[in-house]
């Protein structure tokens, strides 16, 4: 385990969509792997009908989005369309007598908007407070009816505590702590670099180290340090001199080779890893029947976000019958 994410993580779609390609290119002998759309309709459709306000056993959703410009617009549709839930830009909330209002799809007037029971939370902007400590607009429209217990948030806030990349350096110690076990899947060690002892370590034999900024995401500001140049690595070194307390360290990792089709039309070995996608209601926490297998389209490449050019492949779970 690399790290977690726990701020409703996109990919779960593109999972769909990479089965659903698969199970139309390939001569596949019998039923082959099943369809992801009805597991993921159940699962999603389930977590926000769970976080609706108690007493209410029809929720009306909406999908929170930032709208046409962001690259999560498409799963935004997709989330929305699976849950039977109405896809929502700020624009088109309105917060009356402490609670919260969507108008309709087709441009309604306000006097005929809906009221909002669940929101499905993916917008860009998170913070309940600028940098001036005024509120933001999403914490206006949400905070108060979800205080106020009339409004239920799947990515509610304080969620993101949860995806600082150091929480995870003590993830096998809360299982321990909290359940008594131990963990079944290895995590690899993440150090803080805050303890000046631990970044002596780190400066000491830097280029054995992925460098990660505690709040990145999409793996921007990641450092792969075996692979940086002279110029980069003299950057990591005075940018860890400076904030230490900014980042953490991992030791680089051998990720998996998996053959895989270059654009030339060659199998050549690439680096993987899998996103896993774990959904949680009242009383169960199931997993999706299969993943995201993310692969670095470049060769020797480390890191497989797609906005790092990375691609995806499907992933199949095998069950006994």
């Amino acid at each position: 385990m690399l790290e977690d994410n726990c701020r409703t993580p996109s990919g779960f779609c593109y999972a769909a969509a990479t089965r659903r390609a698969v199970r139309a290119s390939l001569a596949l002998d019998g039923a082959g792997p099943r369809e992801l759309c009805d597991p993921l309709r159940e699962l999603v459709a389930g977590a926000l009908r769970d976080a609706a306000p108690a007493g209410i056993d029809d929720p009306f959703a909406v999908v929170l989005s930032d709208g046409p410009g962001t690259a999560s617009l498409w799963e935004h549709e997709q989330v929305a369309r699976l849950a039977g839930a109405q896809l929502v830009t700020l624009d088109d909330l309105r917060l009356r007598d402490g609670r919260l209002f969507a108008r309709s799809p087709e441009g309604g007037r306000q006097r005929g908007a809906r009221r909002v029971d669940v929101v499905y939370r993916r917008a860009d902007g998170d913070r309940l407070r600028d940098a001036a400590g005024a509120p933001t607009a999403i914490a206006r429209l949400l905070l108060e009816p979800w205080l106020a217990g009339r409004l239920g948030l799947v990515n509610a806030f304080g969620t993101g505590i949860a995806d600082d990349k150091l929480a995870h350096a003590h993830v096998d110690a809360m299982v321990r702590f909290y359940l008594g076990e131990e963990s079944l899947l290895a995590s690899v060690p993440t150090l803080d670099l805050g303890r000046p002892e631990l970044l002596r370590e780190v400066l000491d034999d830097l280029r054995a180290y992925v460098i990660k900024p505690r709040s990145g995401t999409g793996g921007r500001g990641v450092v792969v340090c075996a692979h940086a140049d002279e110029d980069t690595l003299a950057g990591v070194r005075d940018e860890l001199r400076r904030a230490p307390q900014r980042h953490v360290a991992q030791r680089t990792v051998a990720l998996s080779l998996h053959p895989t089709v270059t654009a030339e039309g060659r199998l050549e070995p690439r680096h993987i890893d899998l996103r896993p996608f774990i959904f949680s209601g009242t009383g169960w926490t199931r997993a999706l029947p299969g993943g995201l297998t993310r692969v670095a389209l470049e060769p020797g490449t480390l890191v497989v976000n797609s906005s790092q050019h990375g691609g995806g492949k499907d992933t199949w779970v095998l069950r006994k019958s």
